[in-house]
């Protein structure tokens, strides 16, 4: 749980690029116009880009990443049957309402022993930032007459849920209490409520939320890539022994740094996702915005993530990756920072997009360490 920025920034954009293909769009404001996208041929695109085309899983072991996922409860979609779509509400600044629906074999006893842990950990790790923050105990629930287990947020109003029946299992984040989505997801799944003729030609989603001061300080204290104590052994050794390599660690550390203070500062975050339909499927236009105190320190922030993917994209990304590299934007507008990203709407594009987000993701030893730990 306990991830810098830089990390949650990459898993934010995988995980809006992985659930978003050319046609039909997964992602909806409608459960009505729900369309379950099949995960065959993404992961076989990815299992053969990144393991077999790049050998980036040797970074972490191609064994050990399925071991980690089949003990999690979640199927190989590239030998069982898993589709997924996604459901949204626009909501209130500091409200989301968000679900993620699977549509497969989950193990749903694996699959809650394994949240129970990395929210149980959640909290752990917060005790360790000297965060204050009650510890939480999950519920068992029903909604619709369906079993659902509720987490509630650490600090927010609000809560995450899983709901698991049939062959479906719906992931949730939703304003405590409030339930309404969820069942009205559930309804279509059951077949109580009508599927739409068709898909809107123009979907579009946005959420924002003003940090709280724990949440300030979760991204002050998240561990960087270039911290804790194994990182700083090594770096320690590197230092003696390669003091150029010794250097070029010190820099990305303090860049990191640098990055999470200017983060902890910033006034709101939005996230805004505009599905435009085309003769070949969906295009998508992905953005964070970034409301910062001042135009000088909204110049700063862009600066600090022009650095960072400059860093971070010169370690191994490919050709085909370089051109997905280059659809991402970062801009200021007076006290406003935005990273913006502009997929076509071919399967080959966003693709190699996601391709290209998880091969900085299994770069970095923090997201190795949620296979390995």
């Amino acid at each position: 749980m306990r991830k810098s920025f830089l990390l949650v920034l990459c898993l934010a954009f995988a995980g809006m690029a992985g659930s978003l293909t050319a046609e039909p769009s997964a992602l909806v404001t409608n459960p009505a116009d729900m369309r379950f996208i099949e995960l065959k041929e993404m992961a076989k695109f990815l299992e053969e880009d990144l393991d077999m085309g790049k050998g980036i899983t040797e970074v972490v072991g191609k064994k050990v990443i399925d071991h980690r996922f089949r003990k999690a409860g979640m199927p190989d979609p590239v030998k069982e049957q898993v589709s997924y779509s996604m459901v949204v509400r626009e909501m209130p600044v500091d409200e989301l309402n968000a679900a993620f629906i699977l549509k497969g074999a989950v193990d749903s006893s694996k699959f809650l022993e394994f949240a129970d842990k990395r929210y149980y950990r959640y909290f752990a790790n917060l005790q360790k930032q000297n965060i204050e923050a009650k510890p939480k105990i999950p519920v068992n629930t029903r909604i619709s007459d369906k079993a659902a287990r509720v987490y509630p947020f650490a600090f927010r109003d609000a809560e995450a849920l899983v709901s698991y029946f049939d062959d479906y299992t719906i992931i949730a984040t939703v304003p405590r209490g409030d339930y309404s989505l969820v069942a009205d997801i559930i309804k279509v799944l059951d077949g109580k409520s009508e599927l739409s003729q068709q898909q809107p030609a123009r979907i579009s989603f946005m959420t924002s939320f003003v940090p709280l001061a724990q949440e300030r300080q979760e991204i002050k204290t998240f561990e960087g890539q270039h911290e804790g104590f194994v990182a700083k052994a090594r770096s320690g050794f590197k230092k003696v022994t390669n003091k150029k390599a010794w250097a070029g660690e010190k820099k990305m550390t303090d860049l990191e740094g640098n990055l999470k203070s200017a983060m902890s500062g910033v006034e709101r975050f939005s996230y805004n996702v505009d599905a435009i339909g085309k003769d070949d499927g969906y295009a998508y236009d992905i953005s964070m915005i970034f409301k910062c105190a001042n135009p000088q320190e909204a110049s700063r922030l862009r600066d600090l993530l022009l650095a960072w993917l400059a860093s971070n994209s010169a370690k191994a990304l490919s050709e085909e990756d370089m051109v997905s590299f280059k659809s991402n934007k970062v801009s200021t507008n007076n006290d406003t920072c935005v990273f913006s990203v502009k997929l076509g709407s071919s399967a080959a594009e966003q693709y190699q997009f996601s391709s290209m987000i998880m091969t900085l993701m299994m770069q970095d030893r923090r997201f190795n360490r949620l296979f390995k730990s």
